[in-house]
This record gives C-alpha cells, sequence and structure tokens, in this order.
C-alpha cells in the first residue's frame, strides 16, 4: 500500500504533498487507498516519484507489487 511506501522513505503524506506540490487530499487518498496511483495523471506520478526520490517506473512497479501482495490468492 503507498502508505507503507511513504513509511519506508520516512515521509510523511504532508512532508510528500509539500515537497512534490501534488495537493494533500491526492497524497491522502493515495494512502488511504481511495485513489491508485495507475490512475493519476503523468504530472502527478512524476512529481510524487521525484520527491521520493525514485524513478517513475519504480514508483509504479512498487505500487503493482504492493497490490499484488494484498490480493487474495486465486482470486483473479
Amino acid at each position: 500500500m503507498f502508505r507503507n511506501l511513504l513509511k519506508r522513505k520516512s515521509i510523511t503524506a504532508y512532508r510528500l504533498a509539500k515537497q512534490s506540490g501534488v495537493p494533500y487530499t491526492t497524497v491522502s487518498d493515495l494512502c488511504c487507498g481511495k485513489t491508485k496511483i495507475e490512475k493519476c495523471t503523468a504530472e502527478t506520478v512524476y512529481r510524487i516519484a521525484k520527491a521520493l526520490d525514485m524513478t517513475v517506473e519504480e514508483l509504479l512497479e512498487t505500487a503493482e507489487f504492493a497490490v499484488r501482495e494484498t490480493s487474495v490468492p486465486g482470486a483473479g
């Protein structure tokens, strides 16, 4: 989940919003699972990746991996 990524990077949702220029509500929605990173605009993904010191590809792969880990086995 996105929240776990922020914990690993030692950054709060508020700090990520400030550093990336992405609205806090968007970052918060990502953290609580209301929004998925794949549904964000390319600019939003780029800004978040840059603020987390990641490439866009790394960010999307990390998000995809987190989704797969939380999926129910055999449901798909």
